[in-house]
This record gives C-alpha cells, sequence and structure tokens, in this order.
C-alpha cells in the first residue's frame, strides 16, 4: 500500500479511495472502484480503442498519398586506353593494333593495352503524389464496415460496464447474505446450548433421561459444524467480491450492512413495457444491430472489390550529375485503370463469405433479442417472488421464534419433550436462513430487473424513451 495505490505489478496500479482502510465501504464507492480496476473493463476499453484506430486507418485512404525520396548514385567504370598512341602519318600500327578517333584525328595504338576508370555520380530528391479517383465505392463500403465495427466495439464495452455492475452487486448482496447467516448460525448455535443447558438442568434433578442430553449435544456440536463451515462460506464471498472489484483477495476492507428494514413494495411496469425498454436500452442488442450493418458494409465491400480502380499519381524531381556540375528538374503524371481479370475464384468467395458472416450475425441478433426477453420476463416475476417472500419470511421468523420460546418453556415446565424444543430450533433456524435469503433475492432481483433492462448506466431522460 503506497498513499492511495496498491501497486499489483510494475505494469499496472490499483486505485483506492484514501478512506478505503478507514471506513466502510457503501455499494456505490465498490461500484466505482470496481469501474476503475477491473480487468473485463479495461480490456474491452482497449479493444473500443483499437477498432477506433483501425476505423481511422480505413478513412486515410480518402487522402492522398505523399512520399518523399531521395538516391545517391555512383559508379566506377574501366574502359580500355591505348598505351602507346602514334598520329595519323606514322608508321602504320603493327598488325593487332586498335584505331581509336578522337576529336577528328585518328590515334593507332599498339596491342598492348591498359584500362583507365571513370567516375560516374548521380543524386537527387523525389516527391511523389498518389490518389485514387474513382473505385465504385469499395474505400467507403471499408469505411462503413470499419465504423460499425467500432460501434460494436463501444457497445459492447458498455454492455461489459453493466455486466461488472451487476456481478459487483450480485456479490456485494451474496457476501451480506454470507455474513447474515453466520450471524443467524450463531443464534442457532446460542439457542442449541440453550435446549442443552435445560436438558443437563433436568437431567441432573432426574427429570430427563440421558437420551435427552444426547439429542440435545448432538444438535449442538451440529450447529458448531455449521458455524465453523458458515466462516469459510463468508470468507469465500468475501474473495470473490475483492476480486470482482479488481482487488486482491487478502486485501482487507469492511463494507456497509443492509438496512435493519426492508420494505418490499414493487411497483412495476408490465413485461411487454419492460421489454420495450431493454430493447432500447441494453448495450448487447445495440452492439449486435452494429454488428449486422458492419457485416453488411463488408458485404457491399466484397462485391465492389472485383470493379475497376482509376487512380493517378504525379512525380516531381531534381536530379545533380557529376558532383552538382549539371542538374535538371523532371516530372511525371499517371492515370491507371486496372481490374482483375481472373484470380481463381477469390472474389466469388470473398462474397460467399462475407454473406455468410451477415446471416451469423442476424442469427446471433436473434439469438439475443429472445434471451433479452427471457431475461427481462424472469427478473419482473422474480422481483414479485422475492417481496412476497420477504414479506412471508418476517412472518415465518416471528411465528418460529414464538415457537421455540414457548417450547423450551414447556421442556422445562415438563409439559413438552426435547422432540418438541428440537424440532421447534430447526424450524427457528430455517427460518433465519429463510429471511436472510429473502433479503439477498430482493436486493439482487432488483439489480437483475436494472440489468435486464439495461437501465444499470442509462440516464433518467434514457429511461423515459
Amino acid at each position: 500500500m503506497k498513499g492511495n495505490h496498491l501497486v499489483s505489478s510494475r505494469f499496472c496500479q490499483t486505485l483506492l479511495p484514501p478512506t478505503f482502510n478507514t471506513s466502510e465501504m457503501s455499494l456505490a464507492q465498490l461500484l466505482d472502484i470496481a469501474l476503475q480496476n477491473n480487468p473485463s473493463t479495461k480490456q474491452t476499453w482497449a479493444m473500443a480503442r483499437a477498432s477506433a484506430a483501425r476505423y481511422g486507418e480505413t478513412m486515410s485512404a480518402f487522402l492522398p498519398d505523399i512520399e518523399f525520396s531521395s538516391f545517391y548514385f555512383r559508379q566506377r567504370a574501366a574502359f580500355p586506353n591505348t598505351s602507346v598512341p602514334t598520329t595519323a602519318g606514322s608508321a602504320l600500327p603493327t598488325s593487332g593494333g586498335t584505331e581509336t578517333n578522337i576529336g577528328g584525328s585518328t590515334f593507332f595504338g599498339s596491342t598492348t593495352t591498359s584500362t583507365q576508370p571513370i567516375y560516374f555520380t548521380e543524386a537527387g530528391p523525389d516527391l511523389t503524389l498518389s490518389y485514387t479517383l474513382f473505385d465504385f465505392g469499395q474505400r467507403t463500403a471499408a469505411s462503413l464496415a470499419a465504423r460499425e465495427a467500432l460501434y460494436y466495439a463501444d457497445l459492447t464495452h458498455n454492455q461489459q460496464i453493466q455486466i461488472v455492475l451487476e456481478t459487483v452487486m450480485s456479490d456485494y448482496y451474496n457476501y451480506l447474505y454470507e455474513i447474515s447467516v453466520l450471524r443467524s448460525t450463531e443464534a442457532n448455535l446460542a439457542n442449541a446450548e440453550l435446549s442443552l443447558d435445560a436438558a443437563n438442568q433436568k437431567f441432573a434433578l432426574g427429570l430427563a433421561a440421558l437420551g435427552d442430553v444426547a439429542q440435545a449435544r448432538t444438535q449442538y456440536l451440529q450447529n458448531k459444524i455449521n458455524l465453523t463451515s458458515q466462516r469459510q462460506s463468508v470468507e469465500n464471498a468475501f474473495a470473490l467480491l475483492a476480486a470482482d472489484i479488481g482487488l486482491p483477495a487478502n486485501c482487507p476492507f469492511k463494507v456497509q450492512p443492509l438496512p435493519d428494514q426492508i420494505i418490499a413494495h414493487p411497483v412495476l411496469e408490465s413485461v411487454d413495457q419492460l421489454v420495450c425498454l431493454a430493447q432500447n436500452q441494453r448495450q448487447d442488442f445495440l452492439a449486435a444491430q452494429a454488428n449486422i450493418r458492419s457485416k453488411e458494409a463488408a458485404l457491399l465491400g466484397a462485391k465492389r472489390a472485383p470493379l475497376p480502380v482509376i487512380a493517378s499519381s504525379f512525380d516531381f524531381g531534381r536530379y545533380y550529375f557529376a558532383n552538382g556540375q549539371h542538374e535538371d528538374y523532371h516530372w511525371t503524371a499517371l492515370v491507371t485503370l486496372s481490374f482483375p481479370i481472373f484470380n481463381g475464384f477469390f472474389y466469388r468467395n470473398q462474397i460467399r463469405n462475407a454473406q455468410a458472416n451477415v446471416e451469423l450475425s442476424k442469427a446471433q441478433l436473434l439469438q439475443t433479442e429472445l434471451s433479452i426477453i427471457q431475461d427481462v420476463t424472469t427478473a419482473h416475476l422474480g422481483v414479485k417472488t422475492a417481496a412476497q417472500n420477504l414479506t412471508d419470511s418476517e412472518e415465518y421468523l416471528k411465528a418460529a421464534e414464538l415457537e421455540f420460546n414457548i417450547a423450551i418453556s414447556g421442556y422445562k415446565a415438563g409439559t413438552l419433550t426435547i422432540l418438541n424444543v428440537i424440532s421447534a430450533q430447526t424450524s427457528v433456524a430455517d427460518a433465519r436462513s429463510k429471511k436472510a435469503g429473502a433479503q439477498k433475492d430482493w436486493f439482487s432481483s432488483l439489480a437483475m430487473l436494472a440489468f435486464a433492462t439495461g437501465s444499470l448506466c442509462a440516464t433518467p431522460n434514457e429511461e423515459a424513451l
């Protein structure tokens, strides 16, 4: 720990608020930590930026290419040189000699010759401008496909953010649920100990058989084992929560507990209205639509790939010869027309591949939409069920606690047996567990409904659309 940064490696940092180790973290604070540190959102954000860069690459095709080049060329060449030249009118050369005419004079050389090196130097810069004049929309199709792919990556990143939020919320409520179960198990152990003490007292007074003590002790030890196991469950839930918010599992922190009083009165819209809302807000559904548009643009590009391309280029430069003693300008203008005649059915199969990708993306959209409708329908019913279970579990716990108090009092008075006490004790333990589960289900169902409708990151204006 260094300041408010927990360095997990030399490649990345884990960002934490200054009050991380000094106060209980609320759910909102945990979500904020998760959005900054969860590795999955970092991955999707990097993928979105890569898609933006690829879209920028396709846009460069609409601009001219300007290239600068320069060269330096030097050559050494050897030419024959007459060793003993004589002027015309002198003695004729011997057989096998050579004759050279330079400047109107004729020289004769003997058969013995040598070479003279000659050096040639050339240098100069070149500036080349090239631009595609017309390609029947091939650049446009490639750019559209890349742009829709960018939308797909961006929407996928947005969906991953909502997935992280829903996961952290679920882990948070699960961790509090395990703590609640731990508290319930501790209370169950206290009840079992109370029953065991009552059985020991009656046995000591000769009012109870040894079997009563054995049964009460069995229940006590069973609850003790359950308490040990539940402590492990709490640690497992904490480790899962820490990992999903992007922290090491051995990093200690505290979270705020659930409120003591939970009121569950759900006022929900109809399933059809919620499905319509989800179709407008679910980022994975919008991403699937963008994926179809990207594949359709890629199909259009594949169909236009075999069409002619008209391109142009202009080259301008200046050459220097013989160490700058002679120089000259040059320029070249060029217009080209090119199109494939036969390429082994490459373009035909490219079109078929693009068509198959379009069909695949449409099937994925249908699958996503059906999954969304299923999620919304299930979450809608889950909220109503959780609200009813929460109300019933509270009444169940009150009734079970009353039953246990009556049973333990009746056992001490001798009107009830140890079996009545154990039965009532089991009912209390079950009621406490069900209440803790109902509280968790209530909050989890609300989070699931918000996730199913895509409302976790939506603003009030977006939710009203």
